[in-house]
């Protein structure tokens, strides 16, 4: 029964070489669940962000993971449109958002974009890809390319290499 006993004991023991893998690098400095982040223009909210998880090690970017959800503002703080994503970073210092994995942005004049990755730049409010894209229009035109550009509301775009079916007759 001693003998069993040590056996099971030795077996659930870590050796000293798991033990000396461990350590604080293996954590994040910072990790919040379900966070919130507000980018701001003289007082006047332009982004408001969310998801399941942030992450933030040092001068990195902060990494958005789980169902983000990025609300945008236009200079007088009026709702536009909204971005869902798998993740995205923020750039501290610059304050831009890329977002990647299944991103859409659903603009509130009824405009949709679909790609890959989509980056907000913060300095001149505009939202663009270099990736494939499918946009659709409120006259439910349907237009694919590779790169676009456009406004935060989506109602000002421009698509590179072009590709569509539009549903309206001439």
């Amino acid at each position: 029964m001693i003998f069993l006993f040590i056996i099971l004991f030795m077996g659930c023991a870590e050796t000293g070489e798991e033990v000396a893998r461990r350590n604080t690098s293996m954590f994040n400095e910072n990790e919040i669940e379900n966070p919130e982040i507000i980018i701001s223009r003289e007082n006047t909210r332009i982004v408001k962000a969310s998801s399941k998880h942030l992450l933030k090690n040092g001068n990195e970017d902060a990494l958005l993971t789980g169902d983000v959800k990025a609300d945008f503002y236009n200079d007088m703080g009026e709702h536009v449109s909204i971005l869902y994503s798998d993740s995205a970073k923020i750039n501290q210092r610059t304050n831009n958002l890329r977002a990647t994995g299944n991103v859409h942005v659903e603009s509130d004049s009824g405009f949709t974009l679909y790609a890959n990755t989509i980056v907000w730049d913060n300095q001149y409010k505009i939202i663009e890809s270099k990736d494939s894209v499918m946009f659709t229009t409120t006259e439910g035109d349907t237009l694919y390319g590779v790169g676009f550009e456009s406004d935060m509301d989506l109602t000002k775009w421009k698509i590179y290499k072009p590709t569509g079916v539009i549903q309206r007759d001439f």
